[in-house]
């Protein structure tokens, strides 16, 4: 149950969710660097706005990390690209729709308007695009190597995840993976394609990647550390 749209909290404001059977306070920032609360149905809002405020320096923390990770992660001025570095140039363009093509180290985006506001759609289908012709054929040699056959590959804008596994053989993976490095795409493909043998993170699953892909570590380290591009391409 939504409360209010917006609180005031010290320093920065936050969105309340109201839960049944919720038996705690919880506090969350999400990669866009929205504050969302969510509290059980009966506590009063003082207690809400005191255990809000009883945070603020871990929020202000987090804030402050996610503010700077997303300026250095800018796609109107540069771009990872299979974890390449890849500077962004907008110009005006006459197709509607737009387009980008990559010149050596450099994204040419083209807009109608020429507006850099507009290209960032123009480079989130471009980016899909060139995901889906490059990942779905990486992912079937991988499959192939390991012997761990999938049926579908979707191609998702998860939030919080880099990709799925389901019983009925299907992975999914975040489209936002091809900004990643290939040793780490290769990664999340593993990671996901041992989930069809294990639909755990048990100690067999974690011995099966490690097989697979021995230097699973040095990827997961990767993908913390750059954890900013998960935020990208998001109103919210």
């Amino acid at each position: 149950m939504a409360d209010n749209a917006e609180h005031k909290g010290p320093g920065f404001v936050y969105e309340l969710t109201r839960r049944k059977g919720q038996k705690r306070i919880n506090i969350r920032i999400t990669q866009t660097g929205r504050v969302m609360v969510s509290a059980p149905s009966n506590i009063p809002k003082s207690q809400i706005a005191s255990t809000v405020a009883a945070k603020q320096s871990w929020v202000l923390k987090h804030l402050d990390t996610l503010k700077a990770h997303r300026e250095r992660h800018n796609p109107l001025s540069t771009l990872l690209i299979r974890g390449e570095v890849f500077s962004v140039k907008v110009n005006q363009g006459k197709r509607k729709r737009g387009g980008a093509v990559i010149r050596e180290k450099l994204l040419m985006v083209d807009t109608f308007s020429g507006d850099p506001e507009t290209a960032l759609p123009v480079i989130e289908t471009f980016l899909k695009k060139l995901a889906k012709e490059e990942l779905e054929p990486q992912a079937r040699r991988i499959s192939q190597k390991l012997k761990i056959p999938f049926d579908r590959l979707f191609f998702r804008n998860q939030r919080t995840r880099w990709g799925s596994s389901s019983g009925r053989g299907n992975i999914s993976i975040n489209w936002r993976i091809i900004m990643t490095p290939p040793g780490v795409q290769d990664y999340l493909i593993v990671h996901e394609l041992c989930h069809q043998r294990h639909m755990n993170h048990s100690s067999a699953y974690w011995h099966l990647v490690e097989r697979c892909f021995p230097d699973y570590k040095a990827a997961e380290a990767w993908l913390k550390a750059n954890r900013a591009i998960m935020g990208l391409f998001r109103d919210k």
